[in-house]
């Protein structure tokens, strides 16, 4: 429990101190750089998820073996395999 706790009073302060650093030392043009960086990350992660997400929901149609490896059972079968 004191670990987590520990843990907790950790996680508080350093949003604290990220707050405070972002509304007074930051300038407005900072400010802005760091709202570009974040919707870039956003974009970029829902382009990643979408190319992701539509490999993942392909599904190749099964047509049999192809034609390479119809001639070669067929060979194995002519010589008697």
């Amino acid at each position: 429990m004191r670990k987590l706790l520990g843990g907790i009073v950790v996680i508080a302060t350093a949003a604290g101190i990220s707050y405070v650093v972002y509304k007074v030392v930051l300038s407005d043009e900072a400010r802005d750089n760091i709202k570009k960086m974040v919707e870039t990350v956003k974009t970029s992660y829902d382009r990643i998820n979408e190319v992701i997400t539509s490999v993942r929901g392909d599904i190749m149609p099964d047509d049999g073996p192809l034609p390479n490896v119809q001639t070669t059972m067929r060979q194995w079968k002519d010589l008697g395999y």
